[in-house]
């Protein structure tokens, strides 16, 4: 009788909690799927797109023919945001600019929120206002000769490494004089770059492919969305492989043993003998319509509404999370003309000349954009433009599956080997 009576009562709560995940959502909070237990309504962004967070929103989005759409993970509201008009606004207003208290950003910085990527209030307006000033010197933020000297540097050393006889060492990357591995390949020199910047050393390739891939393996192990590992911290103690709960790079040795001073007599002028050569502006139109088909970061870093507000029209709590596709802002219909189609010349105008205003937001906005846009644009055009001078690139085993990207918080490509033909 007893035990009857302990499992109907048990029974009753337990569907009384089911019943209240249903109807729990904030008055005129965007629409969405219905919140279910433990998950909420992540099960549908699953169901949607198990792989890609970003075409799971852009299905949300148009199921609910709404640029902003509100669900649930587990007990924290999130709205997700797409449109190119509705993004923008959000990167821009100062109530978005929180950052959200996420389990695997915590574990990795011991149990703190670290630094001006992941935190916000007072710490994070110190950390970055000390960041942006300083870092500028470096080159962070505008176009700077010291770096272009090192990314020259890099650039050169790239050529002659794959004009080379591979190294026993390099054989990952290296397969034959000529035939290199991509995106590994740049691992090293790319990295190279913003650690001779910052701690004044010059590091091995290969040293660096493995901090590198690494680094990788912990992006690609959780997502915009946070994956359920933020969601359901507990899930680490039954399956930490799957979650790749372990994969995390301590750097506090680079640190430690930072140079002050530094060397350039290896610096030259290789980019003079090519820069007068190459067709530049149409060189920046082929990077910038890259950027725009597919952002390294497809959905903006998890931010937080520090306030209660609206956006949209809609009702939105404070402490909720925001979703930000700049990929699905990138491609909206209403901005670019034949989105999904990769067309350069989008960016010039009838002389020629790139346009003034690109519209793109791959780096984000506001007071959280990108500390390293003008940085990461020098670099790629310097790269792009120093390797296309020198070689053909032409895949071994055909072109690789651009459907196969490998997403998590970051998108590259799988790993293939080219044959780099000298011109």
């Amino acid at each position: 009788m007893i035990a009857s009576l302990i499992l109907t009562c048990s029974l009753i709560f337990f569907c009384s909690y089911l019943y209240g995940f249903t109807i729990t959502r904030p008055k005129n909070f965007p629409p969405g799927p219905p919140n279910l237990p433990i998950w909420g309504g992540y099960w549908f962004l699953l169901m949607a797109n198990y792989n890609f967070v970003h075409k799971a929103i852009d299905v949300l989005a148009k199921l609910y023919n709404s640029d902003i759409v509100g669900i649930f993970f587990g007990n924290t509201p999130v709205v997700h945001i797409t449109g190119y008009n509705l993004v923008k606004e959000a990167l821009t207003r100062d109530e978005f600019v929180g950052r959200c208290d996420i389990y695997v950003t915590r574990y990795r910085s011991m149990g703190e929120l670290l630094g001006i990527a992941f935190n916000d209030g007072d710490y994070w307006k110190e950390q970055r206002r000390f960041a942006l000033r300083h870092l500028r010197d470096f080159g962070f933020g505008r176009r700077f000769s010291l770096t272009e000297q090192l990314l020259e540097s890099e650039v050169k050393s790239l050529i002659e490494f794959i004009n080379s006889v591979p190294h026993p060492d390099d054989h990952d990357i290296h397969g034959k004089k000529g035939r290199v591995l991509i995106p590994d390949l740049f691992y090293g020199p790319l990295s190279n770059t913003i650690l001779h910047m910052l701690v004044g050393k010059r590091f091995e390739d290969k040293e660096l492919r493995t901090i590198a891939r690494s680094i990788l393996r912990f992006l690609r192990s959780t997502d915009a969305a946070g994956r359920a590992l933020n969601i359901t911290p507990w899930l680490r103690y039954f399956a930490p492989e799957y979650f790749e709960f372990s994969i995390i790079v301590s750097s506090q040795n680079l640190v430690e043993e930072r140079k002050k001073t530094f060397s350039d007599d290896h610096y030259g002028d290789f980019m003079d003998t090519f820069l007068s050569k190459m067709q530049k502006l149409r060189n920046e139109a082929v990077i910038l319509e890259s950027l725009r088909m597919d952002p390294v970061i497809p959905v903006n870093t998890p931010r937080r509404c520090l306030k209660n507000t609206t956006l949209g029209g809609y009702e939105i709590p404070k402490d909720t999370t925001l979703l930000i596709s700049l990929w699905n802002a990138n491609r909206d219909e209403r901005v670019w003309k034949d989105p999904n189609v990769f067309k350069p010349e989008r960016f010039l105008d009838d002389e020629g000349s790139l346009l003034k205003k690109d519209n793109i937001v791959s780096f984000g906005g506001g007071k959280r954009l990108c500390a390293g846009e003008t940085f990461a644009r020098q670099t790629i055009f310097l790269v792009l433009s120093g390797l296309l001078q020198n070689f053909t690139f032409e895949p071994v085993d055909g072109a690789p599956d651009l459907d196969g990207k490998k997403w998590g918080f970051v998108c590259d490509l799988p790993a293939f080997w080219v044959d780099a033909v000298s011109r």
